[in-house]
C-alpha cells in the first residue's frame, strides 16, 4: 500500500515557498500533519494542505455523496459549487465540475473513487506517482516525489528533450524532469478506484466544430471574455492590468476598465536603452480612454536579461523565464506599490487567436486550393519569399504524418544538423533542429535520436489535417506554464497575476473553430479583432506587431558574460553528460559579437542548469 512520508510539507527540513496539497488514495493510515500543514477534511487524513493561499485560491465543497477540492481561480460562488457537485455525483458524471468559469484544478473524492481534472491550459497541474497500492498525488512535484519514496533524481532523457526538442510535445507527455514522477497534463483526468486501479484520459480532447462560422466563434469568444473579466472585477479588491501596447493585454485592460468608475491602473514596461516598440503604442492607446491610468515601468541595467542569476530562486521545476526574472520582479514591484492585488494580462491569446503557419498544410490537406494559393502569396509577399517555396512546404506538410516527422527529426539529430532556422521551417509539425543541437554531447545526441525514433513507432503512418490544431494546443500548454511560473514569482509581492484568455470557457470558445479557420492570410488576429470590435476602440486594435526584446537580450548577455561563462564551465548539465560546455561557450562568444543566437533554447539550458543545482 502506498503511504505518505510523515512530513510531506518539509521532508528535508525546509518550508515550501508556495502553498500546496498532498495526498494518497486509497490510504490505509492517517497522515501526520507537520508545521503549517493540516488535513483538508477531518475524516480524510491522507489529504493535507499548507499555505498561505491567496483569497479564493483554495476552496472545497461537500455533499452527502462526496466532496471536491478546487485549486486555482474558480469564478463560481460557493452556492454553485455545492449545488453542481451534488448534481454531478447524482448523475455519476464528476467531469461536470470542469464546467465552472475560470481556470482551476478539481479533485473529486467519493467512497468509490478519486477523480482529478486539470484545467485546459495546464496552468494548475497535478503531479502523481502510481504503484500497485494506489497513487500519491500533489501540487508540489518535489514533495510528491519524496512522499512517494521515489526520490528527486533528474531524468536525463526528459531534461534533454525539454531543452532541445521543446516543440515536440508528444515526446515527454506526462513525464517530468523528476524520474518516476508524472504530470496530469492540460485537459486530462485521473481516476483512482478504492482498490487502487488507475486510469488516465483526456476529458476534453480538442474537437473543433467544422460547421461553426468564424462570426459565431467570435461571438462566443466575446461572451466568454466578458464573463472572465467581469467576474474578476465583480469580486472587488484592487485590480490592475498589463498594457504593453500589444493587442492581447490592451484588449483585456479595456474590457476591465468598463467595470470601474475610477481609472484602472495599467502598466507598460520600457527600457530606454533597448526600446521594444511597445511604449509608443501604450501611450497612444491610453489616450483613447479616460478610464485608464498608465504607469510606465522603466528598466535599467540591473533588470536586463541574465542579471543576478545566482540569486534566482528555483521553483519546483525549471522556470524558462528565469533569465528575465529581474525584469518581471521590477514589474511586479511597481504593481504592488500601487496597491495591485489581482493583475490581469493577455497570456494565452497568441495560442488561441493566431493560427500557426502550419495551418497552410491543413489548407492543402483539406483541398482548399483557392485559399491556399491566396494565403501562400500573401505570406511570401510579407516575407519577401517565393510563393512556390511556401506552397511546396505546405503541400509537403499535408502529406507528412507525425510518424514521418518524428523519423526525420531522429535522423537530423543523429547527423547533428545545426543551422539557423528559416521562417518557412514553421510550416511543419515542428521546426527542424537549430544551432543549439551543436551543444549536445555525442552520447546525448544518440540517446535523444534513439528515443525520438522509438517514439515514432507509436504513431500511425498516415497523414491528415489538424497539424495547426496540434501546434496551437502545445503553444497553449506552454502559455499555461508561463502563467503558473509568473504566479509563483508574484507571491512574495502579494500580487496574483491572472490571464482571462486561459480560462476554460475562453479556450473552449476559441478552439471550437479549427485553427486553419482562425487565420485570414496575413491579417493579424482577425478572430480577436472581430470579437472585440464593439468593446475596444478601433485605434487600439490596429497594431500588427509585437514587442521585440532581442535588444535587451543581447545587452543582458554582454553584461552577464562573466557569470554565464563561469556557470557553463561548471555546468550540471555537463555533469549529466548532456552538453559539451565548450560548444555552448562558443555560442556565447558569438552572441557577444552580435551573431544570431537561439535564445529560447539557451534560456531553457540556463533554467535547467540552475534547477539541477538546486535539487542536486
Amino acid at each position: 500500500m502506498t503511504s505518505l512520508s510523515a512530513n510531506p510539507q518539509a521532508p528535508t527540513g525546509t518550508t515550501p515557498r508556495a502553498p500546496g496539497f498532498l495526498g494518497s488514495y486509497p490510504a490505509d493510515r492517517t497522515l501526520a500533519a507537520a508545521g503549517s500543514a493540516s488535513g483538508v477534511w477531518p475524516d480524510l487524513p491522507a489529504l493535507i494542505a499548507w499555505g498561505p493561499w491567496r483569497s479564493g485560491e483554495f476552496r472545497s465543497a461537500r455533499c452527502p455523496a462526496g466532496r471536491v477540492l478546487v485549486v486555482g481561480d474558480c469564478l463560481a460562488d460557493d452556492t454553485r459549487l455545492h449545488t453542481d457537485l451534488a448534481a454531478a455525483l447524482r448523475a455519476n458524471r464528476p467531469e461536470l465540475v470542469t464546467r465552472w468559469p475560470g481556470s482551476y484544478l478539481a479533485v473529486v473524492v467519493t467512497d468509490r473513487e478519486l477523480v482529478a481534472f486539470t484545467d485546459l491550459a495546464g496552468q494548475h497541474p497535478l503531479y502523481f506517482h502510481a504503484d500497485d497500492g494506489g497513487v500519491v498525488f500533489g501540487t508540489s512535484p518535489l514533495r510528491t516525489a519524496e512522499a512517494a519514496g521515489i526520490g528527486t533524481n533528474p531524468d536525463p532523457l526528459v531534461v534533454a528533450a525539454d531543452i532541445f526538442c521543446s516543440s515536440v510535445p508528444s515526446l515527454t507527455v506526462n513525464r517530468t524532469a523528476l524520474a518516476g514522477l508524472h504530470r496530469l497534463d492540460a485537459g486530462e483526468a485521473l481516476r483512482v478506484s478504492s482498490t487502487g486501479s488507475v486510469t488516465r484520459w483526456a476529458y476534453a480532447p480538442p474537437t473543433p466544430d467544422p460547421t461553426m462560422s468564424a462570426e459565431d466563434c467570435a461571438t462566443g469568444l466575446r461572451e466568454a471574455l466578458d464573463v472572465a473579466v467581469a467576474a474578476r472585477m465583480a469580486r472587488g479588491g484592487s485590480v490592475s492590468a498589463d498594457f504593453s501596447g500589444g493587442l492581447d493585454s490592451t484588449s483585456i485592460a479595456f474590457l476591465a476598465a468598463r467595470h470601474r468608475r475610477e481609472p484602472l491602473p495599467v502598466f507598460a514596461y520600457h527600457h530606454p536603452d533597448a526600446p521594444a516598440d511597445d511604449l509608443s503604442h501604450a501611450l497612444h492607446n491610453a489616450r483613447l480612454s479616460r478610464h485608464l491610468r498608465l504607469e510606465v515601468v522603466r528598466g535599467t541595467g540591473d533588470t536586463l536579461a541574465y542579471q543576478n542569476l545566482a540569486a534566482a530562486a528555483c521553483d519546483e521545476l525549471p522556470d524558462f523565464a528565469t533569465t528575465v526574472r529581474e525584469r518581471n520582479r521590477l514589474r511586479l514591484r511597481h504593481v504592488a506599490a500601487t496597491g495591485g492585488r489581482v493583475h490581469l494580462g493577455g497570456e494565452g491569446a497568441d495560442a488561441l487567436v493566431v493560427a500557426p503557419p502550419s495551418y497552410l498544410g491543413d489548407l492543402a490537406g483539406t483541398g482548399q486550393v483557392g485559399r491556399l494559393l491566396a494565403d501562400t502569396r500573401s505570406w511570401a509577399k510579407l516575407r519577401n519569399d517565393s510563393p512556390g517555396r511556401v506552397l511546396t512546404r505546405a503541400v509537403r506538410l499535408s502529406r507528412t504524418p507525425m510518424r514521418g516527422a518524428l523519423l526525420d527529426l531522429a535522423q537530423r539529430l543523429r547527423r547533428g544538423d545545426a543551422r539557423h532556422p528559416d521562417w518557412v521551417d514553421a510550416i511543419s509539425w515542428w521546426p527542424a533542429p537549430g544551432l543549439e543541437t551543436g551543444w549536445l554531447s555525442s552520447a546525448a545526441r544518440r540517446m535523444l535520436a534513439d528515443f525520438v525514433h522509438a517514439h515514432a513507432g507509436r504513431h500511425p503512418d498516415t497523414a491528415g489535417p489538424g497539424v495547426a490544431d496540434f501546434t496551437a494546443w502545445h503553444d497553449l500548454r506552454r502559455s499555461g506554464a508561463v502563467q503558473r511560473q509568473l504566479g509563483e514569482l508574484a507571491r512574495p509581492f502579494g500580487v496574483w497575476p491572472q490571464a482571462p484568455f486561459l480560462d476554460n470557457d475562453v479556450i473552449r470558445a476559441c478552439t471550437a473553430l479549427p485553427a486553419h479557420r482562425r487565420a485570414s492570410g496575413t491579417e493579424f488576429k482577425p478572430l480577436l479583432r472581430t470579437a472585440l470590435r464593439e468593446r475596444v476602440p478601433a485605434d487600439a486594435l490596429r497594431r500588427r506587431t509585437k514587442g521585440n526584446y532581442l535588444g535587451e537580450d543581447y545587452r543582458g548577455v554582454r553584461a552577464a558574460a562573466p557569470t554565464i561563462r563561469a556557470m557553463l564551465r561548471d555546468s550540471r548539465l555537463a555533469d549529466l553528460g548532456l552538453i559539451e560546455p565548450r560548444s555552448v561557450l562558443a555560442s556565447v562568444e558569438r552572441t557577444l559579437a552580435g551573431a544570431g543566437t537561439p535564445f529560447p533554447a539557451f534560456n531553457r539550458l540556463i533554467a535547467y542548469d540552475l534547477w539541477l543545482g538546486a535539487v542536486g
